[in-house]
């Protein structure tokens, strides 16, 4: 749907077979063809039709054949009419829908994505995951 270079073949691809638990972030392209169980970020994701997104979007670019239990958020997005969304879909310049897309949420156009913002959410994430080490005295030895 959106024109891409000739470069449009790189990136990473999870396939019908793979069922990822966990968040994802990558900087460049992301293609789903199997399930995913928790949010994604990316700079341009693509669900195909085998595709299961059960978390929350947010892409410069998507574009959706497949099912989404969540919500997208982007500045350019796809539903083709296969597209299943089960959350509400917050858009900065596009919106482009086939007949058959269904979703069942809201939608509304909003402020342009900013990648600082996300950079600076995920720090923060990480940040709270991992606590400065502690030194422990081994009691063993100590005795």
């Amino acid at each position: 749907m959106f024109n891409t270079s000739s470069n449009s073949d790189e990136g990473s691809f999870v396939s019908e077979t793979c069922h990822v638990e966990g968040d994802m972030s990558t900087t460049g392209n992301l293609t789903i063809a199997g399930i995913i169980d928790g949010n994604i970020v990316s700079q341009r994701l693509v669900i195909l039709d085998t595709g299961t997104i059960n978390g929350n979007i947010e892409s410069a670019k998507v574009e959706v054949e497949g099912q989404i239990n969540g919500n997208v958020q982007g500045t350019n997005i796809y539903l083709g009419r296969n597209a299943l969304i089960r959350g509400d879909i917050y858009f900065s310049e596009t919106l482009k829908t086939e007949e058959g897309a269904d979703v069942d949420g809201y939608i509304k156009k909003s402020k342009p994505l900013s990648t600082k913002n996300i950079k600076l959410e995920e720090e923060n994430k990480s940040q709270k995951k991992f606590n400065k080490p502690t030194l422990v005295k081994d009691v063993d030895q100590a005795i």
